[in-house]
């Protein structure tokens, strides 16, 4: 071994304490001193090496006391005495600035290895026939040394002092940094802790295939760039650079701006570029042209493969001929996913089969706006009853949704947002817009009606059907012609009365009306007599309470049942007040012309 005539202290001609608040200002900039790993893996990718081998010992000494011993090597280019002392000695002296194959632009990341307070740094390097040996002190001065043993690469240990306990807890801490900083690495990382290794294990591997969690994994590649995202309730966002971690985060603030936030609130990515950069504390990417191409890249990723995944995804659950209840959930987590989508993007997925009816029967988009436009409804529900078969067999069709209102259910937040931005887009869409911006300086009573029309247009089976048991033999019907003639008097257009029994659980109407009375009625919309124009048919519910006391007025006073039950339909259907007057002059004329 031959030591050089000048192995001397680091820095000659600079102050003491100048170079010691040089260098405690970089090895305070991480946010743990661990995080020096990451800086020793990168340099030793930026050297070259198809491997970094990270491994541990414990020496002990005398009382409590030991020494960790802790090394870093790598099988790259190496050293020579030029680099030693007009680089790897020189802070910030550093040649890869204009080299976007180098990610460590500063030429700090050797000196983040005293934020670990070693007692000792030592070195072992070799370049071109020359192998050396570089020993930092405890004051950071350092010693050269030339030595004969060929040296592959650079070896890195660090001697710390410590107790045992304080060993185990690093054993874990180590390989847990390097996973955060190095799983997506370019080159072989591993951990190896000897000292409790007993059964000689081959070391940790510390590197992990490019994913991320979630549904629809997809992978897009560039040049010089891979994206992967996914679908996730929980998503994690990570930049890398050559595999190493730049940013990584569960929070969407911390390394998204603003603008973007919102678009991946569901979808977790990773981008692995060697266009990006890290700031130089090391925690965030910086934001620049790179960044912004980068996040181009991503957005034409989740708007094009990404949904598509999606889409095709829920094609393909849509189309199974029967669902179990596991199928059911996925079918309602994916749609919740496609809920979220921007909806210029999900309006040109608008004939693909997506959604479903209770029997199986696919529907797209374009199907479901045709139903809402041409019968100012579409049936949805939550699960499967009576009424729900029968309309299977009627062939009037119900979509499977969520119940707990429209704002929690992704199936009709889906359809409503489709739906009113496809009505918006045509010419009246775009008259309407323009009176809703005039509104408050021209027009006060211009109404923005789509969105509700649509929102009210989804409306579950119950709410617009009933079924019916009507009676054949007619029990009452000396009443129900009684209350109709008075009905006919009175210029209504109900043109029968029949009783029978809602047969739907829950709380059932007194009459059901419709221009035809059948064993499936459908609730009437809106102004009946002004909507058709055509005559009525009604069934009274004999289980209404409400019938009960009209039957017992009846058997009492028949002029006054007959009335009652006239009176009866016209308070349901409140359109028809206006009748009323004309229901008494018909059913009580003398008390009429009495109070008249």
């Amino acid at each position: 071994m031959e030591t050089t005539e000048d192995a001397a202290v680091a820095v000659e001609d600079a102050p003491a304490g100048l170079y010691d608040g040089i260098v405690g200002n970089l090895v305070t900039q991480f946010s743990s001193a661990l995080d020096c790993f990451r800086e020793l893996v990168q340099n030793s990718i930026d050297a070259g090496t198809p491997r970094v081998d990270v491994w541990m010992e414990y020496l002990p000494g005398e009382g409590h006391d030991g020494t960790i011993a802790i090394h870093v090597e790598d099988f790259g280019e190496g050293m020579d005495e030029a680099i030693i002392d007009n680089q790897f000695t020189q802070l910030f002296a550093s040649t890869k600035d204009d080299d976007l194959t180098k990610i460590g632009k500063f030429g700090i990341g050797f000196v983040s290895v005293f934020a670990m307070n070693p007692r000792a740094v030592l070195v072992h390097t070799g370049r071109s026939g020359e192998y050396w040996e570089v020993l930092f002190h405890e004051d950071r001065s350092f010693s050269k040394t030339r030595v004969d043993n060929p040296v592959e690469g650079t070896q890195i240990t660090l001697f710390l002092s410590g107790e045992y306990h304080r060993y185990q807890q690093l054993a874990e801490e180590i390989p847990a940094t390097l996973t955060h900083w190095c799983s997506h690495s370019e080159v072989e990382v591993t951990f190896e802790d000897r000292s409790n290794n007993e059964d000689f294990a081959p070391p940790q591997t510390i590197n992990q295939p490019f994913e991320v969690e979630g549904v629809c994994l997809t992978k897009v590649e560039h040049q010089g760039t891979e994206i992967v995202l996914a679908y996730s309730e929980t998503p994690i966002f990570g930049f890398y650079n050559r595999g190493l971690t730049l940013a990584l985060s569960d929070i969407a603030e911390n390394v998204i701006d603003g603008t973007r936030r919102s678009r991946y609130e569901f979808i977790a990515f990773k981008i692995l570029s060697r266009y990006l950069a890290h700031t130089l504390a090391r925690d965030s990417v910086v934001h620049d042209e790179q960044y912004e191409r980068a996040m181009e890249l991503l957005a034409e990723a989740a708007n094009g493969p990404l949904l598509d995944a999606l889409v095709e995804k829920l094609e393909a659950l849509v189309a199974e001929p029967s669902w179990d209840m596991l199928q059911r959930q996925e079918y309602f987590r994916l749609m919740a996913f496609l809920s979220t989508e921007p909806i210029d993007e999900l309006v040109k997925r608008r004939d693909r089969k997506i959604f479903r009816t209770f029997v199986g029967e696919p529907r797209t988009l374009d199907e479901i706006r045709e139903e809402i436009v041409s019968e100012q409804r579409c049936l949805i529900s939550d699960e499967i009853s009576d009424l729900i078969e029968v309309l299977g067999k009627e062939g009037i069709p119900v979509m499977v949704g969520l119940g707990g209102g429209r704002h929690r259910c992704p199936v009709s937040r889906t359809v409503i947002r489709a739906v009113t931005h496809m009505a918006e887009r045509t010419a009246r869409g775009v008259v309407r817009r323009g009176m809703e911006f005039m509104k408050g300086f021209i027009w006060d009573d211009v109404e923005a009606t789509t969105p509700r029309i649509v929102r009210e247009a989804l409306q579950r089976p119950e709410a617009v059907y009933l079924p019916m048991s009507i009676d054949a033999d007619q029990r009452h019907h000396e009443l129900l012609a009684a209350a109709q003639g008075l009905l006919r008097a009175a210029g209504t257009p109900f043109r029968r009365l029949a009783t029978g029994v809602v047969t739907s659980d829950g709380d059932n109407p007194f009459f059901v009306v419709a221009p035809r009375a059948r064993a499936l009625m459908a609730r009437p919309q809106g102004n009946l007599t002004e909507a058709r124009r055509a005559r009525l048919e009604a069934v009274v519910n004999r289980e209404h309470p409400q019938f009960h006391r009209i039957l017992a007025a009846y058997r009492q006073d028949r002029a006054l049942g007959a009335y009652l039950l006239a009176r009866g339909l016209l308070l349901n259907e409140d359109f028809m007040l206006e009748a009323e007057r004309k229901l008494m002059e018909a059913a009580l004329p003398e008390q009429v012309k009495q109070y008249s």
